[in-house]
């Protein structure tokens, strides 16, 4: 978490500088770089993608190692069943391999080693990757343990809800791919419809300003911007939605709708819709 906020800041600084370079320097070789509607949408994306690539990077770490507690708290049912202490069996599979999860099982067994109590430790549980899922499950095995109930029954059980939660939440990202993709898709048609009306149209109005209806100058220029900024508009709406969608967290659409807003600004610039 402190990578994000660390990434957010510099590339927060980084887009101020290319606003105020934008205004004091690019402007004096093409007005357009200097247009609010050029420079305000690419600084947006400086800031955005970096955020928002983090952002998924950690949220799909996360991801892998909520797939791998249940082959943790499976291994430590088998060990318990026949007997062996929680805190030994911790010590026992910790030399398996459970990918994005080693660092809590690390974290944990460090723990256990310097003879702090296995419940107590288990406390603790989930707080490298600083989830609450996982946090949640290490606080089950916290209670059943200090209960002094079955544990390898109760782990086991954990192990089997844990194996149909991921099974759920695998079903329900292939179904929000398809949204996802839906959603671009849109926004492509959207942005493709939207230049087409600000060439062919306000193209049209622009050569009747140079005919001599200078009054229409003004107003023409509004609209244009209006239309503008609608696309940039639909972009951030596209891009929270999809962060929403995939993972209930704006921030983690913050990489598309950078992207978008990017290409948007470019492709007005080229085409001279600015």
């Amino acid at each position: 978490m402190k990578s994000i906020r660390y990434i957010s800041a510099v590339t927060a600084i980084i887009a101020i500088i290319y606003i105020a370079v934008s205004r004091l320097i690019l402007g004096k070789f093409d007005n357009n770089l200097a247009n609010p509607f050029f420079f305000i949408p690419v600084a947006l994306s400086i800031f955005m993608i970096p955020t928002g690539y983090a952002r998924r990077a950690r949220n799909s770490k996360i991801a892998e190692a909520r797939k791998r507690v249940s082959d943790f708290l499976r291994d430590l049912s088998e060990y318990t069943m026949y007997g062996t202490p929680l805190s030994e069996a911790v010590l026992l599979v910790s030399r398996n391999d459970y990918g994005a999860l080693n660092p809590e099982v690390r974290n944990l067994v460090s723990s256990v080693s310097v003879g702090t109590p296995v419940e107590e430790s288990l406390r603790h549980f989930g707080n490298t990757l600083d989830d609450p899922e996982i946090q949640r499950f290490g606080v089950i095995l916290q209670k059943s343990g200090e209960s002094g109930s079955n544990t390898s029954d109760v782990i086991a059980m954990v192990s089997r809800f844990s194996s149909q939660m991921q099974l759920l939440n695998d079903e329900r990202n292939a179904e929000m791919k398809n949204y996802n993709l839906i959603l671009v898709v849109s926004f492509a048609i959207f942005l493709i419809v939207m230049l087409v009306i600000d060439i062919r149209f306000f193209g049209a109005i622009h050569l009747q300003n140079a005919s001599g209806l200078l009054f229409q100058s003004a107003g023409s220029r509004v609209l244009k911007n209006i239309f503008n900024g609608g696309i940039y508009v639909e972009a951030l709406g596209i891009g929270i939605i999809i962060g929403l969608i995939r993972d209930r967290n704006m921030v983690s659409g913050f990489m598309e709708t950078g992207a978008m807003l990017f290409i948007s600004a470019v492709i007005l610039l080229m085409a001279g819709g600015l």
